[in-house]
């Protein structure tokens, strides 16, 4: 796919694309803390190595990243970035727990967020099947501790080896209307982007 060649219909059904995956992952969400979550309107960014490389140089931020990768007709990744303060939210619905930063995070508290992961990326995944009529399946989570220039640099590796600019779909989660979020990116390679593109009706990119 030549990102160069997006058109602002191609970016508003990457918008679209977003809203429908994250909608449902947000509801999963909402029910999983047992509170209400809202999400804002998704960011498309266009990234390469270049640009990755120069954001990592000043971003040292400590986040956890689980990623869940998508298999099946479509091929591509889904990151959960969750910060200390977020991560602690969602392991006290469950039980008391207290921790400083997120290296103090035991085999327990990492099942908990590999749990919201999985269900957030499955709900996502499911909405892609819904929305193509393709299968549409996702592995076992993977979490990642780094900054979030680094999470961003892990499907930039993977899908943008020739050079290329990658699409991530960010979508970003707010609890009970406070400043306490996380985001989720969605990455579809470039020749699954345009097999969405083409089942939606639009020409490819």
């Amino acid at each position: 796919m030549d990102t160069n060649a997006l058109t602002e219909m191609h970016i508003s059904a990457l918008k679209e694309i977003g809203n429908i995956g994250a909608g449902n992952a947000c509801t999963a969400l909402a029910t999983f803390m047992g509170t209400m979550v809202d999400m804002t309107v998704p960011n498309i960014r266009m990234l390469d190595k270049a640009t990755v490389e120069k954001l990592i140089q000043v971003d040292h931020g400590s986040l956890l990243g689980i990623k869940v990768s998508i298999k099946g007709d479509l091929k591509g990744m889904i990151i959960n970035m969750i910060s200390g303060e977020f991560a602690k939210r969602v392991i006290n619905v469950y039980y008391p727990r207290e921790f400083s930063n997120l290296t103090e995070l035991n085999d327990m508290d990492m099942s908990v967020l590999s749990e919201l992961g999985n269900i957030t990326s499955g709900a996502c995944a499911n909405s892609l099947a819904m929305l193509t009529g393709m299968l549409v399946d996702i592995t076992a989570p993977e979490p990642k501790s780094c900054s979030m220039s680094q999470l961003l640099k892990i499907p930039v590796d993977e899908f943008g080896s020739d050079g290329s600019k990658v699409v991530i779909i960010d979508e970003e989660f707010k609890v009970e209307r406070t400043e306490l979020s996380s985001h989720m990116f969605i990455v579809l390679e470039g020749d699954s982007l345009n097999q969405i593109f083409t089942k939606i009706g639009m020409p490819p990119a």
